[in-house]
């Protein structure tokens, strides 16, 4: 639902057909044009039939239809590991069960552009409408794995070479600051109530924290990611190749 997604959607090659509203249809011209050039349908719709395909959500004049959302598997993954060699960078989100966070966390990971997002089956927020929403559309251009087992995959990220932290608070926990990130590295985020869950701290080779000097003690989890995996690129003297470039509001929800 909305321009982003179905931007989003064309760019991954998903999407088939492609409603516009009438005041909309000038508007977005280049979105029809992307549409018709990967040979999506574009069909031009009034906006109560819209306000019913997107069922009361907020579609800003444009309602797409395609395939779900395509995912890698970890022999994928571990393929770009071995390819991107120290330089790799992943993102794990372990429990975050809120789509617009969800959402959010992706919208960060394609700003670093991470090499991956690997998130469980179960007990995680998927790549629905809403997260799609939330993440301005921009969760297509990140390569996403879901597991059915996140410790394993975890396991199988530390077997290739990659360091993992967990980024959480209090004791055993280290300054984020300290860290050199001077080869493959895997940041762990988890829900925003519950934090890492204990099997998946177990698992980490270190717990970050980052510092408070405010009247608050924590960041909500797509802040605390963008802070992570940003340290990871200025450390190692690489901005990253992301595609956004405007400012975003990452507040949680």
């Amino acid at each position: 639902m909305g321009p982003n997604a179905c931007e989003g959607a064309i760019r991954q090659g998903g999407l088939k057909t492609l409603w516009v509203a009438p005041k909309a249809w000038g508007r977005l011209g280049a979105l029809r044009e992307e549409a018709r050039a990967v040979g999506a349908a574009v069909k031009e719709e009034s906006i109560e039939a819209l306000d019913r395909m997107a069922g009361g959500r907020r579609h800003q004049g444009a309602v797409g239809e395609g395939e779900a959302a395509k995912y890698i598997g970890m022999p994928e993954l571990l393929k770009i590991m071995e390819l991107r060699g120290k330089e790799a960078l992943v993102l794990i989100l372990d429990g975050v069960t809120d789509p617009n966070n969800f959402g959010a966390l992706l919208r960060t990971a394609a700003a670093a552009n991470v090499d991956a997002a690997v998130f469980p089956e179960r007990r995680s927020a998927q790549l629905n409408d809403a997260a799609m929403r939330a993440s301005a559309g921009t969760a297509w251009m990140v390569p996403l794995a879901r597991v059915t087992n996140l410790g394993r995959a975890i396991d199988e990220l530390k077997s290739a070479g990659a360091w993992v932290y967990g980024m959480a608070s209090g004791d055993g926990c280290r300054d984020y600051l300290g860290e050199k990130f001077d080869t493959a590295t895997a940041i762990v985020i988890g829900s925003e109530g519950d934090g890492l869950r204990q099997k998946i701290r177990e698992r980490c080779d270190a717990l970050l924290k980052i510092e408070m000097p405010g009247r608050i003690n924590s960041l909500n989890a797509a802040a605390a990611a963008a802070v992570a995996l940003f340290r990871v690129l200025a450390v190692r003297g690489a901005p990253g190749s992301g595609e956004i470039s405007s400012c975003s509001d990452f507040e949680g929800r």
